[in-house]
């Protein structure tokens, strides 16, 4: 021990440690080793709690298009859609309804949504793209806010463990694309 000068500032005090504390053995699974990528931990608060409104998906924000193109503003939505299928995987059959005054966009848009989620990892065997055309509108389409309103994208499930829903049939009595979405 070394004699301190009486003029000389006083000793920092040293730096503080955290002591070691060995953790009770628990049944998660132990942390993959430094040669392997950890999975990143989801926070407790990225849970998402999926409703529905009778079969039809509820979600977050509309699904819109720029003509015939999905439109950016519709990612939000298109990220529930697939969270969802992802989450609900007793759900085996999604009916994606495209509504339009006309029936060939509305099952271009239908099919342009299913596209984008098999883009993004869902078996294309759970969607069903279907056309409804201005068969099932749901304000006045006499109006512009009508016809706006009715211009839309509902997803609703089909089949649940490979069996449709309440006895139904999958299509919901629209058109079934022409196009295959597992082409």
């Amino acid at each position: 021990m070394g004699v301190i000068p009486r003029d000389a500032p006083p000793p920092e005090p040293a730096p503080a440690t955290e002591p070691a504390v060995s953790e009770p053995p628990t049944s998660e699974p132990a942390a993959a080793s430094p040669t392997e990528p950890a999975e990143p931990a989801e926070p407790a608060a990225s849970r998402v709690d999926y409703q529905l409104d009778g079969n039809r998906l509820v979600l977050p924000g509309p699904i819109t298009f720029t003509g015939k193109q999905l439109a950016p503003a519709s990612d939000p939505a298109l990220e529930h859609a697939r969270g969802y299928l992802v989450a609900k995987e007793s759900i085996t059959m999604l009916r994606i309804e495209g509504h339009a005054d006309d029936q060939a966009l509305s099952e271009q848009r239908a099919l342009e949504v299913g596209r984008w989620l098999v883009a993004h990892g869902i078996d294309c065997k759970r969607l069903l793209a279907v056309g409804f055309g201005a068969t099932k509108p749901v304000a006045d389409a006499s109006t512009p806010e009508g016809k706006a309103q009715n211009t839309r994208i509902e997803l609703h499930n089909a089949a649940m463990r490979g069996r449709p829903i309440g006895g139904a049939s999958l299509e919901g009595g629209g058109q079934v694309a022409s196009a295959d979405l597992c082409q």
